[in-house]
């Protein structure tokens, strides 16, 4: 080989193993106190990706867990609830027993009256019950995701549960865009009434020359519960207006001052009770209970005058009340004597099956958690093997780069000191 100066080639080759291991030795380093594989996106950069990625899919799976958790809490504040309904169902069948007493005389049975219409305050109180503000009962579902890609094949349903549901209201066809549905009459043939249609409104009409009534008849009957709803405009200064239910009146706005378009409603219910509201807001005084709702009656419009009159009602509709849930018709009793036992009876199993439908939710929700704890769990340990450093593995490789480093630094040494040769044949020493 030959001597020179200007190029010292064993210190170069050393130099750059000495650049290649000190790396070596740095990068082990720096995965030892990170605790992390990939400290640079060149370590594995493929590697990097798919942990990335897996790690994003693992995180919304302990999300969507927890999303069920608060799901399965819902539901088992909801059964709370049920089963506190539960026992206020049974305490008023108990009632509802000791109701029958024969040896009970009336101020007795207005003491279980009393308590039962507390238990139908807590029995309402409970149906609007809320978790987080979201209600306990109703008739609208919830839906928890429990796939971290929300889909929706894999979503978890939890139900409201209709506890008070009241079946609604059915509108019946009742219409006079001409009169063939209604029969129209007045008395007093010294001042005509007249009954009309004007722009899909029912008028009733009076001249004002005398005293006079004009009536509307509709040739359907209806039976409660019902809801009639219309608007109505009485013209003049001594007119009224009534609704009437067959021969019973329902409202008479007789002593109400009202000018311009008003909406009136007026609901019987199941026990005869009924309410009449105008503008949304109730009417004193025009309540009224023990309304026959078993055979079918018609409805009546009636305007009185004893001056110009003219009653205009508008479209009106008369609606069937469906009798709601058992819950419901135990909430709506008036007394223990209005209520019979099937309602109660069928009123606890309403909740029994309530509860096993919330029991058959909350046992899905637990499922589907441990399929996301399985699913993490695994994710977690794919992205492990990829972004975590093995210690004892890279603990060895640091051993070795150390002596290599040291090697490396003693070659140098040596390499640089092979140029004092060249001096030596130079100087003859």
């Amino acid at each position: 080989m030959s001597v020179v100066i200007n190029s010292n080639l064993p210190a170069l080759i050393a130099a750059n193993n000495l650049a290649a291991t000190n790396r070596q030795l740095n990068r082990s380093l720096n995965q030892l106190s990170s605790g992390s594989r990939l400290v640079n996106a060149s370590d594995d950069a493929g590697g990097q990706g798919v942990a990335l990625k897996l790690s994003s899919v693992a995180n919304r799976d302990s999300q969507i867990e927890a999303n069920l958790a608060d799901a399965g809490s819902f539901a088992q504040t909801q059964d709370g609830a049920l089963q506190v309904v539960a026992g206020v169902l049974n305490r008023i069948s108990e009632l509802a027993a000791l109701y029958t007493d024969p040896t009970k005389n009336s101020s007795d049975l207005a003491d279980y009256d009393d308590e039962f219409y507390q238990l139908q305050s807590e029995l309402t109180a409970l149906g609007g019950q809320t978790f987080n503000g979201v209600s306990l009962f109703g008739s609208a579902s919830l839906t928890a995701d429990a796939t971290e890609d929300l889909s929706a094949s894999g979503a978890v349903t939890v139900s409201q549960q209709d506890l008070l549901a009241t079946g609604g209201f059915a509108t019946l066809s009742e219409t006079w865009a001409d009169l063939s549905g209604w029969t129209a009459a007045h008395s007093n043939a010294g001042n005509p009434m007249t009954v009309s249609v004007t722009a899909g409104s029912l008028q009733l009409s009076g001249d004002g020359t005398a005293a006079g009534e004009a009536t509307a008849t509709s040739n359907a009957s209806f039976s409660g519960p019902f809801r009639i709803a219309t608007t109505f405009n009485v013209g003049g200064t001594n007119g009224d207006l009534s609704v009437n239910y067959g021969a019973t009146t329902l409202a008479d706005l007789s002593t109400f001052v009202y000018s311009g378009t008003h909406t009136l409603q007026i609901d019987v219910d199941s026990s005869g009770q009924s309410t009449v509201s105008v503008d949304g807001s109730a009417v004193p005084g025009q309540a009224r209970s023990g309304v026959s709702t078993s055979s079918p009656q018609p409805i009546v419009l009636e305007a009185d005058t004893a001056g110009a009159i003219t009653a205009t009602v508008g479209p009106l509709t008369v609606s069937s009340l469906a009798t709601g849930s058992n819950t419901h018709q135990v909430t709506a009793a008036s007394s223990l004597a209005g209520l019979s036992l099937a309602t109660i009876t069928g009123a606890i199993q309403d909740v029994a099956a309530m509860r096993a439908t919330n029991g058959a939710e909350q046992s899905r929700i637990n499922f589907a958690s441990s399929l996301l704890t399985t699913n993490r769990t695994n994710l977690e340990a794919t992205v492990s093997r990829i972004s975590d450093v093995d210690v004892a593995q890279v603990s060895t490789a640091l051993a070795r780069y150390q002596v290599l480093v040291q090697a490396g630094v003693s070659m140098l040494t040596q390499a640089n000191q092979s140029a004092q040769v060249a001096l030596k044949l130079i100087t003859g020493g």
